[in-house]
């Protein structure tokens, strides 16, 4: 379970006790202490070594500060200094930091000058900066709760008056749950695809019998609500949440509504379509064959509740949405799935081409059902592989597929953005990326690999791929061209290891595949932790194989290399 700080200048003890269901949580020891546990390196707070930090600011506590622009500016000042000090001290904690949520007093003559605004928007744009700055820091929407929950249902003055603690037991639920939601996000605990019904989904009517005129879907009155809907999916689209229909339809007739000049979403915008009239669990099941994810990957939506509960019968690994009965709430609906199942803290470039990608492997799970061997599917893709070390851009994603591959990874070590600063900048260590393209398109980054040496052996620390390019022996071409580049180091031997968890069986074997000697084995075979360690020759290592038409090796790394 995550450690979790908790910093405020109000009492918290209870809304930690409701966080205690979510990991461990530190709270400063005593009142309005945040700002000294940061200062201080020896405090408790650096001690607990949170996985995460929330800093919760009651702006009322501060509001003599608030009516001066002086004051309030140097308040804001001194918050801004210490989340900095914090950032930099824990570079790789993410730092939540509260919007404020400034009231003064109503008893105020028409012309007062109110700087409650100012304030608040002034202290986003420091929390905003400080991330553009590079530091872990992230805006927590508590401004924007305390105005979908209702300022009188959210704060308790009785609670306030008699314990210093502001918040209302509906007030306290509510942000132990926004917290956990952006903590799961750091630990990148999402889903990957919203599954979406058509039919009273993504429109009013049914194409079938209603026709495109029929169809209740436009920018205003009832059609609106649908409209509203696809914007919101569109946008969790842009952001890498792949899309894909369930629909017990007619291709062609949901074909001309993609047409219709009130949709948003267009078929492009789909990983995956499955329209027919199978059950959809079936079609679910085949749809994540397709695009090589667990069930356990799927959101799904739709207004029928007995397609709703056949999708929890059958296939339980799928989070199911509770469809609003009135559909004038669905845009809302849809906005809370996203927050609870696909928040994310970080959107990268592979993000943002994630659906063209997964468009692309259904044109090539197509093309392999069609071709009479494996390779010579392989050939007809016509890939190519480019394989050098770590770029200060790739960073970020070498990061996100070391903590979140799990099939296709021979250790499972998860590193730190800092660690992986810290090995890439060592003269003994090797941080290797691997991208991979075809005649389909790009691939990205889908491979790395992370290499110790001492002396004139090295150690393959990390090995690890991503799913989508499993089967298409990039793992032998990335073994044969670490062979030839270690060989001019002087490499002499290479050894490996293969730890088991729970996920990642279907690389258990890869190393003796690959030519490797088994050196021993260690722990109880069917368990996890089970670890088998390997060595090779470098000269041992295979030959690239002949299926890659083009293989770009280690060009642009000659001074480190030397």
């Amino acid at each position: 379970m995550p450690r979790i700080a908790l910093l405020s200048n109000v009492t918290v003890g209870m809304l930690a006790g409701m966080l205690e269901k979510q990991g461990e949580v530190y709270v400063s020891d005593g009142y309005d202490t945040w700002q000294q546990d940061i200062f201080n390196k020896t405090s408790g707070l650096y001690e607990a070594k949170p996985d995460a930090a929330v800093i919760l600011l009651h702006g009322e506590d501060y509001l003599e500060s608030f009516r001066s622009a002086e004051a309030g500016g140097k308040l804001l000042d001194q918050w801004r200094l210490a989340v900095s000090t914090f950032a930099c001290a824990m570079p790789e904690t993410p730092i939540f930091a509260a919007s404020l949520d400034i009231r003064s007093s109503r008893c105020r003559y028409g012309s007062e000058i109110n700087l409650d605004k100012y304030f608040e928007n002034r202290w986003i744009e420091a929390v905003q900066k400080l991330h553009q700055e590079g530091k872990r820091v992230y805006l927590l929407p508590v401004k924007e709760l305390i105005e979908e929950t209702g300022r009188q249902s959210f704060y308790s003055s009785k609670m306030w008056y008699m314990g210093s603690m502001p918040y209302s037991m509906k007030g306290m639920k509510a942000l132990a749950e926004l917290i956990g939601k952006y903590v799961s996000a750091a630990r990148g605990g999402k889903k990957k695809c919203l599954a979406v019904d058509l039919d009273n989904t993504l429109w009013g009517g049914v194409i079938g019998e209603d026709g495109l005129e029929g169809l209740v879907l436009s920018g205003h009155k009832e059609g609106a609500r649908y409209q509203d809907t696809q914007r919101i999916l569109k946008k969790m689209q842009s952001q890498g949440v792949m899309l894909a229909i369930l629909s017990k339809n007619n291709v062609e007739d949901v074909e001309g509504v993609f047409g219709h000049p009130d949709m948003v979403l267009r078929e492009e915008d789909f990983a995956a379509k499955a329209i027919n009239w199978k059950p959809k669990t079936e079609n679910i099941r085949a749809m994540a064959d397709t695009l090589n994810i667990g069930l356990d990957a799927f959101v799904f939506l739709d207004d029928n509740p007995a397609e709703r509960e056949q999708m929890k019968a059958e296939c339980p690994e799928v989070a199911v949405i509770d469809f609003p009965r009135d559909t004038s709430k669905l845009p809302e609906t849809v906005e809370k799935a996203y927050e609870e199942y696909f928040l994310t803290l970080e959107v990268t470039g592979e993000d943002r081409q994630k659906t063209a990608m997964y468009r692309s492997e259904a044109k090539r799970k197509a093309e392999r059902e069609n071709t009479a061997s494996v390779e010579d599917y392989l050939r007809n893709l016509e890939m190519r592989m480019d394989i050098h070390l770590m770029t200060e851009v790739e960073e970020e994603r070498v990061v996100q597929l070391v903590n979140k591959t799990n099939q296709f990874n021979l250790t499972t070590v998860r590193y730190s953005g800092k660690e992986i600063r810290q090995i890439s900048e060592e003269d003994e260590s090797s941080i290797i990326t691997v991208h991979m393209s075809d005649k389909y398109g790009e691939q990205g980054l889908v491979a790395v690999v992370i290499l110790k040496e001492e002396g004139k052996t090295a150690r393959i620390d990390t090995f690890l791929m991503s799913c989508r390019v499993m089967g298409r022996r990039a793992e032998d071409a990335i073994a044969a061209s670490l062979g030839g580049w270690l060989a001019k180091k002087g490499i002499e031997r290479v050894t490996a290891s293969y730890i088991r968890t729970a996920k990642n069986r279907p690389v258990e074997t890869l190393y003796e595949r690959l030519g490797f000697e088994l050196e021993g084995t260690e722990g109880v075979k069917e368990e996890s932790g089970y670890r088998k360690d390997y060595c090779i020759l470098v000269n041992e290592l295979p030959k690239p194989p002949e299926v890659f038409c083009s293989i770009q090796e280690f060009e642009g790394n000659k001074e480190k290399e030397e």
